[in-house]
């Protein structure tokens, strides 16, 4: 198992160092944009960018410090990883100047490979160093020191694969071409995979002077953040094998939300810019929802919290789901992961709450069953939508853990006669002292029997995969034979067809609604019992 875990950790932190090495061995221009945070970085990839650029400037905005220095290695190494674990496309961190000497370009060095950084950057200023395109102090180090850095750099490797990126800084400070030439080639001599030439006019000129006068081999890499009018094909053309494009995301998110904020507070509200920011289906898609929710239901959920209630037409003169809204809280409290509501023929659920799905209208049961998509197979929890379910019941009857399991209320006791519109049920609990015990395995319901039986069906029933097969199958029947059902039937018909169902028992927690009087009165009760009255 140890060996296992060593080999993906390595093969995690050299994938995108490999990547990397491929790109810049194809023919065409690499192209990567910079990025603060995994978002950053996962819109860089979905846009189709080659890699993402760990910027120095991004990451000291984000923090509200100026880029010099003042951010650590560790604060700047935390943000890269980061990035680097959130996307599959290689990342290249900016390393200002390495964080000190050649010592601790070898700390850094080993510490971002081991973070799955494909490249890292460092320019050749002294300790610490100024953003580039900040007027005033741009000291340049030594050639002999930096060489050191990057000797030093690529000793520290534990793999060839990481590329290390030397960024000539002469053009920047105004020591002129010829320096960053000599810089150029002594960085390429001690070992640079790539030499960065950087400027910072409004004309390319400067750069593609450069791209013309390079002999070496080593791969050349720009920056055109101020000369932004050339192509990064046109770069190409001259000599440039990497094109960085190194703090526009950053820019471009400070103009949306200043502009975003400033709607708001003039408008009073967020109407007139809700079309122009993006919907939260995006941003939870951006977050990997999607994947996550299928490691939940794989790894991690347990059938109860798995399960989605469904609340579906109950018998014609029924009052429909007038306790809608409260009976979706019941079975949130029962940890059910989405409620649904079938739109009856008679008017059921046309004002559903929002957290409630409402289904395509449906004249029964039967048909609200075959209704439902194949992702209610990892359990589902049906409601009559002619009684209320607390919670505590419903919880009960979704850990009861059952192919099939019913709620049965047993209070009334055996022998006691019963409504004529109740499903009264025989079960293989024993009744002593007026308690009732069942066996090893639990209480099961043995029949739907006649008005002496031991209770009645409460109006909830809970299915797994393989029990809603089973209700699809005599909901099936009963649309074959052209009659219609509730879910009190297609119970009588899971019996008769010799289906275990399981008694999960109960003797209070639910309300029959067999009357729009009953759907007031307990409307009325929550009212009150709400407002603590």
């Amino acid at each position: 198992m140890t060996t296992g875990t060593t080999e993906a950790r390595g093969e995690h932190s050299t994938s995108g160092a490999r990547q990397l090495r491929e790109l810049f061995a194809r023919p065409g221009t690499v192209r990567i944009i910079g990025a603060h945070n995994p978002l950053g970085a996962r819109l860089a990839e979905r846009a189709g960018f080659d890699g993402v650029w760990s910027s120095g400037l991004e990451v000291s905005a984000s923090q509200g410090v100026p880029d010099t220095d003042i951010l650590t290695m560790s604060e700047l190494l935390a943000t890269a990883s980061s990035l680097a674990a959130a996307v599959e496309v290689p990342v290249v961190a900016d390393c200002d100047a390495g964080y000190g000497n050649a010592h601790n370009v070898m700390n850094m060095i080993r510490r971002y490979e081991a973070a799955g950084i494909a490249g890292v950057s460092i320019e050749d200023k002294r300790f610490p160093k100024v953003n580039s395109f900040i007027p005033g102090r741009q000291e340049l180090a030594p050639i002999a020191e930096f060489c050191g850095k990057l000797r030093a750099a690529k000793a520290a490797q534990s793999t060839p694969d990481l590329m290390v990126i030397a960024r000539i800084e002469a053009l920047i400070a105004g020591w002129g071409m010829d320096e960053a030439l000599r810089r150029g080639e002594a960085y390429a001599a001690a070992g640079a995979d790539a030499v960065l030439i950087h400027a910072k006019g409004s004309s390319p000129e400067p750069v593609l002077r450069f791209l013309q006068r390079w002999t070496l081999p080593t791969p050349v890499v720009v920056v055109p953040t101020t000369y932004h009018t050339i192509t990064a094909t046109e770069l190409s053309e001259a000599g440039a094998k990497m094109v960085i494009y190194a703090n526009h995301g950053l820019r471009a998110g400070i103009a949306a939300v200043t502009e975003t904020f400033a709607s708001i507070l003039r408008d009073d509200r967020t109407t007139g810019i809700e079309d122009r920011i993006a919907p939260l289906a995006t941003v939870f898609d951006l977050q990997g929802m999607p994947l996550q929710k299928q490691h939940e239901a794989a790894y991690i959920t347990p059938y109860a919290s798995r399960a989605r209630a469904v609340i579906v037409p109950g018998p014609p003169t029924a009052p429909g789901a007038g306790l809608l809204a409260e009976q979706s809280t019941a079975l949130r409290r029962a940890d059910i992961e989405s409620v649904s509501a079938t739109a009856g023929a008679h008017g059921h659920a046309q004002e559903a709450p929002q957290d409630v799905v409402v289904l395509p209208a449906q004249a029964d049961a039967a048909g609200a069953v075959l209704a439902l998509d194949d992702t209610y197979l990892a359990g589902t929890v049906l409601v009559s939508d002619d009684v209320f379910v607390e919670g505590e019941p419903l919880r009960r009857l979704v850990a009861a853990g059952a192919d099939l399991a019913v709620l049965v209320d047993v209070s009334a006791g055996p022998g006691t006669p019963r409504r004529t519109d109740a499903l009264p049920l025989a079960l293989d609990s024993e009744a002593r002292d007026g308690r009732r015990i069942g066996g090893a395995a639990g209480s099961a319901v043995l029949a739907a029997t006649g008005p002496t039986a031991d209770g009645e069906f409460a109006g909830a029933a809970a299915c797994s995969a393989e029990g809603f097969t089973a209700l699809r199958q005599v909901a099936e029947k009963r649309r074959a034979n052209g009659s219609e059902a509730t879910l009190a039937d297609l119970l009588t018909d899971l019996l008769a067809a010799g289906h275990r169902v399981r008694a999960v028992e109960i003797g209070s927690g639910w309300l029959e609604l067999r009357t729009p009087q009953d759907v007031s009165r307990a409307t009325e009760l929550f009212a009150t019992r709400e407002t603590g009255r």
